[in-house]
């Protein structure tokens, strides 16, 4: 993968048409997301630099976070209704983006 996850990338993985009100709250959740996978890891992958090029394990981390975050503003308290089972809470953490970025994140000791 050459690049970050492009707006109509998230919009695709969310199944969305365009619409430029939804747009504007998918970048948002889109950028926040590769912002995060930056703090995550602690490595700033810049596809202009030669060496640079993104992962992608990292390119599908940011897509997946990015949709998380577009999906959680119906979640505002962490939980979501589900039906005649009740209320359940969204966690804090998707597993499957912390072990797509696993190899990349700095090993603490101590």
């Amino acid at each position: 993968m050459a690049d970050w996850p492009s707006l109509k990338q998230v919009r695709q993985l969310l199944r969305l048409q365009p619409d430029t009100a939804e747009d504007a709250l998918i970048d948002q959740a889109r950028l926040a997301a590769i912002d995060w996978c930056f703090q995550r890891t602690g490595q700033r992958w810049d596809p202009a630099d030669a060496g640079g090029l993104l992962p992608d394990s990292v390119y599908q981390a940011a897509t997946l976070l990015a949709a998380r975050y577009y999906r959680r503003r119906d979640s505002l308290d962490g939980t979501i209704g589900w039906g005649d089972l009740g209320v359940i809470r969204v966690g804090n953490r998707d597993p499957d983006v912390e072990a797509l970025l696993g190899p990349y994140v700095p090993m603490v000791f101590g």
